[in-house]
């Protein structure tokens, strides 16, 4: 009984021995061909968008140089820093940058110092509202009320001030004063939905008034 049980325990570490081995194999074997995949369609792409933009895009020195009004909005897309979801902040009256931050959860930034807050290689593109006077009156309703966001939360309700996130601070802004959709979607109709923020660089309510590069 006692061999029998010996041969059994034997046999059973064998068996996790192997099994392990062929998991280590496959992990290798997974992370080898991830990295490839990654280093085909993500780093390669990115080198090319970089290569590109430095012939499009301006100096971020440039952006330090521009006449920029109240309301305007300053948005980095999907990035490292931004923890690739994109970051967006509204210039208020007082020329200061207005912004829902994880670690904040807001911060009333000068321009050159939000730039600091991004990396070597990010991108900062600058809108501005079509609608005359819309910006002044989002810029005023900013400073008003970003001392009502007490936390940051990706919350569904678009109304809620007090749990809200960089895009929907954004959107609440110019929802709220002007009556602008910068979603234009159906789900805003039900004050319900997430507003990223390539969803607002996507607005037609908006304007293009230049790109730059860190």
């Amino acid at each position: 009984m006692r061999k029998a049980f010996q041969r059994i325990s034997t046999f059973t570490r064998r068996w996790f021995k192997d099994t392990e081995k062929k998991r280590i194999k496959l992990s290798v074997i997974y992370l080898a061909l991830a990295g490839k995949l990654h280093r085909l369609l993500v780093e390669g792409r990115r080198a090319r968008s970089a290569a590109k933009r430095l012939y499009q895009d301006l100096p971020v020195t440039a952006l330090g140089q521009m006449k920029l009004e109240p309301g305007d909005i300053v948005y980095t897309p999907s990035s490292e820093s931004t923890y690739y979801a994109g970051h967006m902040g509204i210039i208020g009256l007082d020329g200061k940058v207005y912004h829902v931050h994880p670690y904040g959860p807001v911060f009333a930034d000068s321009l050159d110092w939000y730039i600091t807050r991004f990396y070597e290689g990010d991108r900062f593109i600058i809108f501005r509202s079509r609608l005359n006077q819309a910006g002044v009156k989002a810029a005023e309703w900013v400073q008003e009320h970003y001392k009502q966001v007490k936390w940051y939360r990706l919350q569904t309700n678009l109304r809620s001030i007090e749990r809200n996130y960089c895009s929907k601070f954004v959107y609440q802004a110019y929802q709220f004063t002007s009556g602008l959709d910068l979603w234009s979607r159906k789900f805003t109709k039900l004050n319900q939905g997430y507003i990223y923020p390539f969803r607002i660089e996507r607005s037609p309510e908006l304007e293009i008034l230049g790109t730059f590069y860190k």
